[in-house]
């Protein structure tokens, strides 16, 4: 098959978990022989040259990225606001120089499927329709507006509660509208593959969890020590409100029973306030964005995964399964994983629990190696990217 994906950021550098997902599913399809092409938006937050992506890769994939200033404005907002139905995230993406990249590239090719990664690239999908009538398929990476929802819930400045709401309820005509334009759905988690379905969608659907190459046992190193990390994009506001509900509510009691233990916090893009909060913190290390996030995964034992608002399928959680680390998590953080709580994670959404939780698992070693190895044999039998790109596989030769 001939297969375009569009992405609303580069897939590499894959420092973040939705270019992760895009990436290594490309490269899975590419594998099972299908010819790929990229299109990309390369933006300001996410940049990317052709040229910095490695050779073997733009052998395998056809790469295609187009320049896009997504940067926010105070006045494009305001005038979103008032005079747009659409939220104004998404209309950030929305350029006529993807347009006519897009046009030459269907052009210029006979594709068998077009996949959009995710809802920023909705709204191109009528360009596409005047052009060709291959199928469409939509990729839930997670069901968007639901992040919106929570972080209006849980945040307490009243104004940036509103909008989110605002955001919230945009995004989700948006979501709703989607299932009468695409020809199939392809979801990260079978939650976000039942939403569409509860809401109407009745063309053919699959879930296809985030596929994760699986590293060589001997890359596997830190079951021996006790350290702890946290690892996403601090530009992603869920990682924001749980990495600083951590800090506040849950480091100070093991911090107290540990006094020597150490935090190492690594993501890109860390606002200026988060940067300030922890370098103040006594025993917190910030090291900024890290080149490789297996390196990183495998210096420290436990990775925290604090989170309270979101949706979809946490990527480092299998990342971190698959790379021997003990995943300590939320309900909200493990959706889309089925794991067994103190099995193949530790799944605890109070404070003080959490901070329990992390000091037994310091205090009992053998414990900790037990969930590591119980989560890597989870993760390897239900991520393996090689098996679950072969079913994608499968399922697009049955649209055309």
């Amino acid at each position: 098959m001939n297969i375009l994906i569009l992405a609303n950021k580069p897939p590499y550098p894959a420092k973040d978990g939705s270019s992760l997902a895009t990436l290594c599913l490309t490269e899975g399809l590419a594998k099972s022989g299908n010819r790929t092409t990229i299109l990309a938006i390369s933006t300001p937050k996410h940049p990317c040259r052709i040229e910095q992506i490695p050779i073997e890769l733009r052998q395998l994939i056809d790469f295609n990225l187009v320049d896009i200033n997504t940067k926010i404005s105070l006045h494009k907002g305001v005038i979103n606001f008032f005079f747009s139905n659409k939220p104004y995230n998404i209309e950030r993406f929305i350029d006529s120089s993807y347009v006519r990249k897009l046009t030459q590239i269907i052009k210029a090719n006979s594709f068998d499927i077009i996949q959009i990664e995710g809802l920023y690239l909705a709204p191109y999908i009528n360009t596409i329709k005047e052009l060709t009538s291959v199928p469409i398929v939509y990729r839930s990476h997670n069901i968007e507006h639901e992040i919106w929802h929570r972080l209006a819930i849980n945040e307490k400045n009243w104004l940036k509660s509103q909008y989110y709401a605002l955001l919230s309820k945009r995004i989700r005509k948006m979501e709703t509208d989607i299932t009468r334009q695409v020809n199939a759905i392809a979801a990260i988690t079978k939650r976000d593959e039942q939403w569409f379905i509860d809401n109407g969608f009745i063309k053919p659907s699959i879930t296809i969890p985030m596929g994760y190459s699986i590293p060589n046992s001997s890359e596997i190193s830190n079951s021996s020590n006790n350290e702890l990390c946290f690892l996403g994009s601090l530009d992603w506001k869920p990682n924001q409100e749980g990495l600083i509900w951590f800090i506040d509510k849950v480091w100070p009691s093991i911090h107290k029973e540990y006094p020597t233990l150490t935090f190492h916090v690594a993501g890109r893009n860390a606002p200026a306030t988060i940067k300030s909060k922890l370098k103040k913190e006594i025993g917190i290390f910030f090291h900024g964005e890290v080149e490789g996030s297996q390196n990183f995964l495998s210096t420290y034992s436990i990775l925290v995964a604090p989170i309270l608002s979101g949706s979809g399928m946490r990527v480092k959680i299998v990342e971190g399964m698959m790379n021997g680390n003990v995943v300590v998590t939320t309900s909200m953080g493990i959706e889309g994983i089925d794991a067994i709580n103190h099995e193949h994670a530790i799944i605890i959404d109070t404070p003080s629990d959490f901070a329990q939780e992390i000091i037994e698992l310091i205090r009992q070693p053998k414990y900790r190696a037990s969930i590591a190895e119980k989560a890597r044999i989870f993760a390897m039998e239900h991520f393996d990217n090689s098996k679950l790109t072969k079913e994608l596989d499968i399922f697009y030769k049955q649209l055309i």
